[in-house]
């Protein structure tokens, strides 16, 4: 089943947040959701160049709309941006709660992680766009077993969160707990689940979670429904 499927992604805007996987989940929504409808991959904050999907970049002396509305009739799914520097770009001259109105189905990164599989919070993050209707916390397992400070972009405010310290072990329990206290999602992908014990781990997060989580093995295509 497509995982676009398990997750219920509808038209419009879908916010993508956290850490382990945004950018891999982002292009195999887009993927599968292009068979159906014209897709914008965007961010709001910074999003890596794609080498799958035509990159189209925006400017503040550019008829923006116009032109989106050109290269989706060119490409269905293209990734959105404005230039940025060397391989990334940032969010485009558009309003994102526009561009609705311009295809099917929105794809917005709307989180930085530095590569890393958790991410906690400032009162300023995630930057999710005002018309989103579904927001996607994704999280990898392979934190797990491995110190807050190693796994976790902005790591002494999960510390504070969890009334922990930065060199705390990741467990199911903590990283369950990050995610109900953050509260920012609507639903949550545990990611980077790529062996039996992995999806174990990962169940166990899923049992303490208070919403629906998808476990996955991304890069392996591989997805399910948490049973928890």
């Amino acid at each position: 089943m497509l995982i676009s499927n398990f997750l219920k992604i509808e038209k419009g805007i879908t916010a993508v947040i956290g850490g382990g996987g945004k950018t891999t989940l982002l292009h195999i929504l887009a993927k599968e959701l292009s068979t159906k409808g014209t897709v914008v991959i965007t961010t709001t904050t910074h999003i890596m160049k794609s080498e799958v999907f035509c990159n189209v970049l925006t400017s503040a002396d550019k008829d923006n709309l116009s032109y989106i509305g050109e290269q989706l009739a060119l490409h269905r799914c293209i990734v959105l941006g404005s230039e940025f520097s060397g391989e990334k770009l940032k969010a485009p001259d558009v309003s994102i709660d526009e561009l609705s109105s311009f295809c099917d189905y929105v794809l917005v990164e709307a989180d930085g992680s530095k590569h890393l599989p958790l991410k906690a919070h400032l009162p300023f993050e995630p930057v999710i766009p005002e018309c989103t209707y579904q927001t996607i916390l994704v999280v990898g397992v392979d934190a797990v077993g491995k110190s807050l400070k190693e796994t976790t972009h902005r790591s002494e405010r999960a510390a504070e969160l969890l009334s922990c310290g930065v060199d705390s072990i990741v467990t199911p329990l903590l990283v369950a707990k990050l995610i109900n206290l953050e509260n920012l999602h609507d639903k949550v992908v545990i990611n980077k689940c790529d062996s039996d014990n992995l999806r174990i781990t990962a169940e166990q997060i899923s049992e303490k979670i208070n919403t629906e989580c998808v476990i996955s093995s991304l890069l392996k295509g591989e997805w399910y429904v948490s049973s928890n």
